[in-house]
C-alpha cells in the first residue's frame, strides 16, 4: 500500500483535551474530512476508532469484525477506516485466533508496535524518505533544465 499522508501546517492546540487536540491532529493529517466539527466529528465512527480502540488499548490488536461491534458500524465501513490508517503507516496487522465453533484465524489491527508514539516515529521516517526523494527529483528537474550551478 502507498504511504499517504496530508502536510499543512500545524500549530499544537492549546487546550487539555483529548478530544481537542486529536481532532486538529487527525484533520491535519488528513485522515479526518473537515465537514465534521466539535461534538458530531467526536461521535463520527473514524474519530471513535481511535477514542475507543486504538488508543484505549493500542496493544490489542482487533478484528474487523471486533471493531465494527464495538463502533456499531459496518465492516465496509471499518475497512475504509482502516485502509486510511494503513496508508498513513500508523496500522499493523497480526493474525488473531478466535474460537467460534472452532478455531478460525483472522486478521487483527492494531497501532504499529502497539504504540502511538512509536507508529509516528515510522510515519515521520516515511515523511522524510517522501522528502529526500522529491528533492532528488527537484535536483534532476533543475539538472534536465540546465538551471543548475556547478
Amino acid at each position: 500500500m502507498t504511504f499517504e499522508i496530508m502536510l499543512r501546517s500545524h500549530i499544537p492546540v492549546n487546550s487539555d483535551s483529548l478530544e481537542d487536540v486529536l481532532e486538529q491532529f487527525l484533520l491535519d493529517i488528513g485522515y479526518l474530512s473537515g465537514r465534521k466539527r466539535g461534538q458530531e466529528l467526536h461521535d463520527s465512527i473514524p474519530f471513535r476508532l481511535w477514542t475507543e480502540c486504538l488508543l484505549k488499548d493500542p496493544e490489542k490488536p482487533r478484528t474487523a469484525d471486533e471493531l465494527a461491534a464495538i463502533l456499531d458500524s459496518s465492516k465496509p465501513t471499518i475497512y475504509r477506516h482502516l485502509n486510511k490508517l494503513k496508508k498513513l503507516d500508523l496500522l499493523e496487522s497480526e493474525e488473531v485466533v478466535e474460537w467460534d465453533d472452532g478455531e478460525v484465524t483472522k486478521k487483527g489491527y492494531r497501532l504499529r508496535h502497539g504504540d502511538f508514539n512509536t507508529a509516528w516515529h515510522v510515519t515521520e521516517a516515511n515523511i522524510e524518505s517522501t522528502k529526500k526523494r522529491y528533492r532528488e527529483t527537484v535536483d534532476k528537474i533543475v539538472k534536465l533544465t540546465g538551471g543548475m550551478k556547478e
